[in-house]
């Protein structure tokens, strides 16, 4: 079970998203924008599954936990990579600016939620 913590981080990063990407659909054009949503999604999705798999982990010992998350960080690396390689030869209309700002607005969500805590 993915905690309520991530699972607010990750909702943190879908609004940054949508909210970068709703104002680069007005100020600017629809390949600004949907260059930022993509860029977005990977940043809140490879996140997502990193969570999943990592709370899927079986075992309460300090070796189950961090074998979880060595697997979930494995997961999300992957992840990421498919999502990126996908994009880049899917999407020919990217706009590289938009696309990187969107993803890292999400690793920043990330953390800044961690330096909060």
């Amino acid at each position: 079970m993915i905690s309520r913590k991530i699972l607010k981080i990750i909702g943190l990063q879908i609004v940054v998203t949508a909210v970068i990407g709703l104002a680069l659909a007005t100020l600017s054009s629809r390949d600004a924008a949907v260059s930022s949503v993509l860029g977005g999604s990977i940043g809140f999705l490879s996140g997502l599954s990193y969570a999943a798999r990592s709370a899927s982990s079986r075992g309460n010992t300090a070796k189950h936990w961090l074998q979880a998350q060595y697997a979930g960080e494995r997961f999300k690396f992957v992840t990421t990579v498919i999502l990126f390689s996908a994009t880049f030869m899917l999407y020919r209309s990217l706009r590289l600016p938009e696309f990187f700002l969107t993803y890292i607005a999400t690793l920043l969500v990330y953390f800044a939620a961690l330096l909060m805590d």
